[in-house]
């Protein structure tokens, strides 16, 4: 191990602290750095979701093998800057902001983190499906004008009637993609009394044996009282799902999307809020390209910034995984998670 000269550089989410101590545990010496947040001045085209300047990345990386990082720009001058690299550790699940094609071609091994946040999303997604049906976002406006007015909060022992919902068991879940977060929610959900159904083309069915997966998104949506959305984005899949996927879904069913929005066409939610044909939605996004103004009026809505994967335990767990990953590279074992 002390051949190799390790470097972790800590960004505003994920800091060289929860680095530090994921690789303290395991006695692996390494050297911290912090980014500096910058807007970006150079192009950005073949990476994104980053955090930093590419120039300082390099001077910080100078006679450094193996770095481990998260939202840190690596371009294509980055690598060809840093000749003496062989290993970069990222402590995410797609590594978006790597120009994986100039690593190959300099020989630098990437690594991941991939399904650090599962059980986070998970949990999200499950607090989100409870609260849409049971009219939680509707019911927490009205008392905000209640509040706002200085009106009671509860007018009768009865109010509870404008709030009428449905309990999870016995509804019909369905989950877009059946990967590592659509799991976990499926159990989660399940243990609530859900049933579960899923569409993913890339899943077996015969590998499946906790839910039951379709061959068709229309059959799907048109079997689920909630869709919740764990599709990995790709240029492919934009917009998912629009118009005519929301029409096949059932009167005053749910939509939930804890993955990317882009998978999701806006206005046709706004549409289907709207209309009435959606009884309630839950999102959580960090790069809105819609009609959100109008979205966000809707009484029946949930949105939160991007907060699925934003826990502790997230960031320990990526550490660790890095940290365990950098472990079997320094003994000259196989990567786990080598992209």
């Amino acid at each position: 191990m002390t051949d190799h000269r390790i470097l972790v550089i800590g960004d505003s989410y994920m800091t060289a602290e929860v680095f530090t101590r994921a690789f303290a545990q395991r006695e692996i010496p390494v050297d911290t750095a912090t980014m500096t947040i910058a807007e970006p001045t150079w192009d950005a085209s073949t990476i994104h979701e980053f955090e930093g300047d590419p120039a300082e990345v390099a001077r910080l990386a100078q006679g450094y093998d193996v770095v481990a990082f998260h939202a840190a720009p690596f371009t294509a001058d980055v690598l060809a800057a840093l000749p003496g690299l062989r290993l970069l550790g990222c402590a995410r699940g797609g590594p978006v902001n790597v120009d994986l094609a100039a690593a190959r071609e300099w020989g630098v091994r990437v690594t991941t983190t991939p399904g650090k946040n599962a059980d986070a999303v998970a949990d999200l997604t499950i607090g989100f499906l409870i609260s849409i049906v049971r009219n939680v976002p509707a019911s927490l406006r009205d008392v905000d004008e209640r509040v706002a007015e200085g009106r009671p909060l509860a007018e009768s022992t009865f109010e509870g009637a404008r709030w009428f919902g449905r309990e999870v068991k016995g509804l019909r879940l369905g989950l877009i993609g059946y990967g590592n977060v659509a799991r976990l929610v499926a159990a989660r959900a399940r243990a609530l009394g859900a049933t579960i159904a899923a569409y993913d083309p890339y899943v077996d069915p015969a590998t499946v044996t906790d839910a039951t997966i379709v061959s068709d998104l229309d059959a799907l949506l048109a079997g689920s009282d909630v869709v919740s959305v764990h599709a990995r984005a790709t240029a492919d899949n934009r917009h998912l799902i629009g118009a005519e996927q929301i029409a096949r879904m059932p009167q005053g069913s749910f939509l939930i999307n804890t993955a990317r929005e882009s998978l999701v066409d806006e206005q046709a939610l706004l549409d289907g809020l709207r209309s009435g044909h959606l009884a309630g939605v839950a999102l959580d996004v960090n790069e809105p390209d819609g009609p959100w103004r109008d979205l966000v009026a809707q009484p029946n809505l949930i949105l939160t910034p991007h907060l699925a994967g934003a826990t502790h335990q997230t960031l320990a767990r990526g550490a660790d995984m890095l940290a365990a990953e950098i472990e079997r590279f320094l003994a000259g074992g196989e990567l786990r998670w080598e992209r």
